[in-house]
């Protein structure tokens, strides 16, 4: 039998032809190129983490003529790096302060790894990790000088559930199951639902009657984040709309946004600025803080190893010479647009295209991937109320591309309920339409049973996420047209 030489072999003939048979010096070659690659990223990264205007051009925050702080955080910990310089000061001021923690701090694997020291964790770790971490804040707390018990509030909901609460389990007979601690309810009884979530964070703002909100930035990427977000976004709406008396200020701490905050590391001298590509969405306004406020942040900040076993650095970095945070805007309210009548048509396209129409904005390139990525860089949201029609634009820096999806959701409140809905644009769809960079889809209020607010999101995706709107608040006025 003939023998086959290597150029007779598939196999063989496959691997050169897929530049498997590499050489030491390309393989070299290959290996440097991606750390440059790597680097680069990081890099870039790290740049749009931190925008280059000085501090001095952001608007100081003032206390004066606020009497009552409300201070409301995801985790044991985000008290702290968000706001506790401002704690101090408020207490320092004489204002009445209240510090509510929504999670149980139950569901951080790697910390409980990392405590535990094992690799296969029971529901008993998680439930115990989350004891621990609520400890540390009320140290934490204390060295910000709020010594008081009284005054913190931990609502115990799930940790990393908090979207499931918003949108798949907001009330019935099957609360939420936590993945971690294994429960579908808090120590009191309250079950795990968006409802029960809702009302607790009514029933606080009622009975506290805060002049100042501090919250989750909207933008926040962190999910438990950007979830409370909306759930308080939502009850100070539902508050106002009883009480209209009730203005509170809304400020929004950012924690977790790409490489933010830059530079990492114990820097207690440095500023913190805004991610780049995020300080034109909305106002950001700055609170310094004095070298003795700076040094009991630090401390209070220490009082967490369990998270600091982790991510020193990174926690160290919210030790600065100030605090950021961006007001809030409140809800949009839709009714007749600019004076211009609609009446006499269910078609966005037939508007004019200098109507100005209200948006919600979303930062651009703001990442590596969405720089690369322009047909999946949201830019901003746009609305149009035709009577019991709302039409809303999704706008991207670039066209369209039948490579991603792009998903709207929207949660509609109403006096005696609430419902969701959702669409992913299909091409020729009588409910949705594109005109070069937005796609437009249709929201019929009326199957939503004439809702009094919607709140909306929207993501693209290639398999992944790639971007993804706020929640924002729509208040919807009723409809001039009938």
């Amino acid at each position: 039998m003939k023998e086959r030489n290597a150029s007779q072999n598939p196999k063989a003939r496959s691997k050169r032809r897929w530049g498997l048979q590499w050489s030491p010096r390309l393989r070299i070659v290959f290996l440097g190129l991606l750390a440059l690659l790597i680097v680069g990223v990081v890099r870039q990264e790290a740049f749009l983490a931190r925008s280059d205007a000085p501090l001095e051009a952001y608007p100081s925050l003032s206390l004066e003529g606020y009497h009552r702080l409300l201070v409301l955080a995801p985790h044991c910990d985000d008290e702290t790096l968000g706001a506790g310089g401002l704690i101090q000061a408020a207490l320092r001021e004489g204002m009445g302060v209240r510090v509510v923690i929504v999670t149980a701090c139950d569901g951080y694997r790697s910390a409980a790894m990392a405590q535990f020291r094992r690799l296969r964790l029971r529901s008993e770790d998680f439930v115990a990790l989350g004891e621990l971490r609520r400890r540390e804040s009320l140290q934490a707390l204390a060295r910000l000088g709020l010594h008081s018990t009284d005054d913190v509030l931990f609502l115990m909901y799930p940790e990393r559930g908090s979207p499931a609460l918003w949108w798949d389990y907001w009330e019935g007979d099957q609360p939420y199951r936590s993945p971690y601690s294994g429960l579908t309810c808090s120590p009191s009884g309250t079950p795990y639902d968006g409802q029960a979530l809702l009302q607790g964070l009514r029933s606080i703002l009622a009975a506290d009657r805060p002049d100042i909100i501090v919250m989750p930035h909207p933008n926040d990427e962190n999910i438990d984040h950007r979830a409370l977000a909306a759930f308080v976004s939502l009850a100070v709406e539902m508050e106002r709309a009883e009480d209209p008396t009730f203005q509170p200020l809304l400020l929004g701490y950012l924690v977790h946004y790409g490489s933010y905050p830059q530079p990492f590391g114990l820097k207690p001298g440095a500023f913190l600025r805004p991610p780049r590509q995020l300080e034109s969405i909305g106002e950001w306004v700055v609170w310094r803080l004095s070298a003795e406020e700076v040094a009991a942040k630090q401390k209070a900040v220490d009082a967490y190893p369990s998270q600091k076993r982790l991510m020193a650095p990174y926690l160290n970095g919210f030790v600065r010479q100030n605090e950021l945070f961006m007001r809030g805007d409140g809800a949009v309210s839709l009714g007749i647009m600019g004076g211009v009548s609609l009446a006499d048509t269910d078609n966005p396209q037939a508007i004019a295209s200098d109507v100005s129409l209200p948006a919600l904005y979303d930062p651009v390139s703001d990442s590596v991937v969405r720089r690369l990525s322009s047909s999946a860089d949201i830019e901003e949201l746009r609305l149009i109320r035709l009577g019991d029609s709302l039409w809303i634009g999704l706008n991207l820096r670039g066209r369209a591309n039948r490579a991603y999806s792009y998903d709207l959701y929207a949660r509609a409140i109403t006096a005696t309920g609430s419902m969701t809905w959702s669409r992913r644009y299909r091409q020729g769809a009588d409910d949705m339409w594109q005109a070069a960079h937005t796609i437009w889809y249709r929201l019929d209020l009326g199957a939503l049973h004439h809702p009094d607010w919607l709140v909306l999101t929207a993501e693209t995706r290639r398999g992944l996420v790639l971007d993804r709107t706020a929640w924002h608040v729509i208040r919807l006025e009723e409809s001039p047209f009938g």
